[in-house]
């Protein structure tokens, strides 16, 4: 099992993963992180049980979360501009949903 320390360092890495993920527009690997993220976020939520002192690591990771997610929003917002400007091309469904966001509790 790993220690709270390593899950958010994996955390870390994973995110500077995504960023460049999300740059080059690959899909696939976008995916396969959010759900190793996801994995390591539900381990958390067990790990960081009284230990207010990764408070400053996990903030640094909320900040890189809120910084991918823009980047994904604009990514998708692109997207969705180029599929519109190709005549033929397939169109997002106009009320096209996606999963919940998992919440975790940096306070406990």
């Amino acid at each position: 099992m790993l220690t709270p320390e390593q899950a958010l360092d994996q955390i870390d890495q994973l995110l500077e993963e995504e960023r460049t993920a999300i740059r080059l527009l690959d899909g696939e690997r976008v995916q396969a992180i959010s759900d190793e993220k996801l994995a390591l976020m539900q381990s958390l939520q067990i790990l960081l049980d009284g230990r207010e002192d990764l408070a400053p690591k996990l903030q640094n990771i909320t900040a890189g979360l809120r910084r991918n997610a823009v980047l994904l929003a604009n990514a998708r917002d692109c997207l969705r501009d180029v599929l519109a400007a190709i005549p033929g091309a397939p169109q997002p469904a106009p009320n096209a949903t996606t999963t919940a966001p998992i919440r975790l509790s940096l306070r406990g």
